[in-house]
């Protein structure tokens, strides 16, 4: 029996299914069992529907039920419909302003739940990801690369050991900043992992803000203004963004898609920068997303 019939007899619902950036299935309609509109979403891992249920549950009141389908395995998720709305661009350094005062909230208020994904040797992780590589060309730029982290190796363990403390959203972006009730907020936790708030930031600078020095500076203002803070050494925040760049780059080996890989290559230029292996420009643009 298809997905969405099983929903509507066990939900007492007509269910419309909807378009969905994380490319789950989901539903809205109204529900004669809950007596409310609800948000459904389908879930095939279950460590997602986990985390998607476990943050939820801590930043508000959304969820209503649960259950599990067979044959194939489904975790079905039955929320509040919140009808969010999608913000309206372009971006402004307001807007940005605002984004970073939702993230860091986010930060503040969430803790680490039963199960949550920990993201930890992350040099041994990236080791393996870039030996993984069939590209021979990539894979000795970013071998090269990972060289030039080997001096400061230690010193970057330190501070990964020392800041990794935070549930990072896992998926920040414009797309899951939505307006709900006129209110900013951030939608979609079931990426959300332990780590150092600055890898929350990384996706968002480079592909929304796309290394905008003004709408950067504005969303860390933000994220400052509600109580956080950005801990973590320059040297850090770069080998961050390399590890985002190679998982970028073993992504695009399987599904090609050269916008997504255009963000990579540009995180790749931060990270050619800062260690000036590329002296001969002067200008610095990739280094907006350095936070000093």
């Amino acid at each position: 029996m298809e997905t969405r019939k099983i929903l509507q007899e066990k939900l007492e619902a007509t269910l419309l299914q909807i378009t969905h950036e994380s490319l789950n299935s989901t539903f809205v309609g109204y529900s004669e069992l809950y007596k409310q509109v609800i948000f459904v979403k389908v879930f095939s891992q279950e460590g997602k529907f986990l985390t998607e249920k476990a943050v939820n549950e801590q930043l508000n009141s959304c969820v209503l039920g649960f259950f599990t389908i067979e044959n194939p395995q489904r975790f079905i998720l039955i929320m509040k419909d919140c009808d969010p709305i999608d913000l309206k661009l372009p971006l402004t350094t307001e807007l940005a302003f605002e984004m970073g005062q939702e993230l860091s909230a986010f930060h503040q208020n969430v803790k680490p739940f039963e199960g949550i994904y920990l993201n930890e040797q992350l040099f041994k992780k990236v080791e393996t990801d870039v030996s993984s590589l069939k590209n021979i060309a990539v894979k000795d730029r970013l071998e090269e690369l990972l060289k030039a982290f080997n001096p400061i190796k230690a010193k970057i363990e330190h501070d990964l050991c020392a800041y990794s403390t935070v549930v990072l959203h896992g998926d920040v972006g414009v797309r899951n900043y939505k307006l709900v009730n006129g209110k900013l907020r951030l939608i979609d936790f079931e990426r959300a992992r332990k780590g150092v708030n600055y890898q929350d930031f990384i996706k968002l600078f480079y592909q929304d803000f796309n290394l905008n020095k003004n709408l950067i500076s504005s969303f860390i203002e933000g994220y400052r203004a509600k109580g956080a803070k950005v801990e973590i050494l320059p040297e850090t925040q770069v080998f961050l963004i390399f590890i985002t760049a190679v998982g970028i780059m073993k992504y695009v080996e399987k599904i090609e898609g050269q916008p997504f890989e255009k963000i990579g290559e540009l995180m790749l230029e931060t990270c050619t920068q800062y260690f000036n292996m590329d002296s001969g420009n002067e200008s610095k643009p990739k280094l907006n997303a350095i936070i000093e």
